[in-house]
């Protein structure tokens, strides 16, 4: 067959490249840099992120002029709310300290309850930026709630190995887009610096791209093989944690979803995501037959709703403002200055349509004859 031939002789071509094995290096690097970055920043230290937001409230009520903040006093409702805030989080704080986890819940609940209360008093639009967004609220809100009703009386340690890869897969989709550019960005341009050694195969353009499109996809399932891999000391050394320990995301309204879930979720976009990303790289490869040029326009498309997130009110189904699909799912659209109602399914739609689109591209343009040398 055809693309036998064509995966036969690419397999030979990938042996020699040195780039997938960087690729994989970089894998295990990233994976241990998270390690490393959570020990230096004491990330999931709840005791220090606590006295942190006491700090941020105790700013945000100095500047209110109040003399008396009891239910009675001078005080408007929103300092009276913020001032019982403050009280809540000094309970964190000291629940925390005594190892009083059953307790930190009910009282992050009861803070969870506050801050919704605050958003329907007046004066509250002035402090929005110093507080937790209504829809991040909503998701503290589900899990403390969840948390509370099934009594736990622990802490997530984020060195437990389903944690671990909770952590990390709630902030790869930042980078999974540039890493997998990187990775196809000379997809075609390097086995024409080989061309001798496929043109004696009478091999179609699209059996050809077939072949190294299934290549690359073994080099990205092989990737995620190795960060469960690269993970599996923490299992032995601090345990599996409970993978069934739940997590809000965004699907148009908050919602708890296990942290088993959200890592197959994250998978699954991931490798979607890839494709999307191959074909591209295939098509800017045959029309500029430049590997940077390839990378410029890649750069050029994701980074755009990033630096400038109105463009994401004015063009909502834009492919490329579901790359990074964490910020999809902890709804950050949804608290830009024009909030965008956009959900990750749909994304998924969207990235499925261009696909096809891309493959169809593909097949009828550029599925004329055998390979010819560059």
């Amino acid at each position: 067959m055809p693309v036998l031939k064509a995966l036969k002789v690419g397999l030979v071509i990938e042996r020699a490249n040195r780039r997938n094995l960087v690729a994989l290096i970089a894998v295990v690097m990233i994976v241990f840099g998270f390690m490393f970055y959570i020990k230096a920043q004491a990330v999931g230290n709840q005791l220090i992120e606590k006295k942190g937001d006491y700090y941020s409230t105790q700013a945000i009520l100095s500047k209110f002029q109040v003399k008396d903040a009891s239910e009675t006093g001078d005080g408007s409702d929103i300092f009276k709310n913020l001032t019982k805030q403050k009280s809540k989080i000094a309970l964190q704080i000291a629940t925390l300290t005594m190892d009083r986890q059953s307790m930190y819940y009910e009282a992050s609940l009861q803070l969870a309850e506050l801050r919704q209360e605050a958003f329907q008093l007046e004066g509250y639009n002035d402090i929005a930026e110093l507080l937790p967004s209504k829809l991040q609220n909503s998701m503290d809100y589900l899990y403390f709630k969840w948390m509370n009703d099934a009594g736990r009386d622990t802490i997530t340690d984020l060195f437990q190995y389903i944690p671990f890869l909770l952590f990390f897969f709630s902030y790869v989709g930042a980078g999974w887009y540039i890493f997998i550019s990187f990775q196809t960005s000379s997809i075609l341009l390097d086995d024409f610096e080989h061309s001798s050694l496929i043109q004696g195969f009478p091999v179609r353009f699209d059996s050809y791209i077939l072949s190294k499109c299934m290549i690359s996809l073994l080099t990205i399932l092989t990737s995620f093989l190795l960060i469960f891999i690269c993970a599996s000391p923490l299992w032995i050394v601090h345990g599996l944690g409970n993978p069934l320990d739940p997590v809000g995301i965004y699907v148009g309204d908050a919602v708890l979803i296990s942290s088993v879930q959200y890592i197959a979720m994250s998978l699954g976009y991931m490798f979607v995501i890839s494709i999307f990303v191959m074909l591209l790289s295939i098509i800017l490869n045959v029309l500029l037959k430049n590997m940077y040029l390839t990378l410029f326009v890649h750069f050029i498309l994701f980074f755009l709703p990033m630096i400038f997130p109105s463009l994401i009110s004015v063009f909502p189904y834009n492919p490329f403002n579901f790359m990074n699909f964490n910020d999809i799912l902890r709804g950050a659209p949804v608290d830009l200055a024009q909030p965008v109602d956009i959900t990750m399914n749909l994304g998924l739609i969207i990235i499925f349509i261009c696909i096809i689109l891309m493959l169809f591209i593909i097949k009828t343009f550029f599925s004329t004859g055998k390979i010819k040398r560059a």
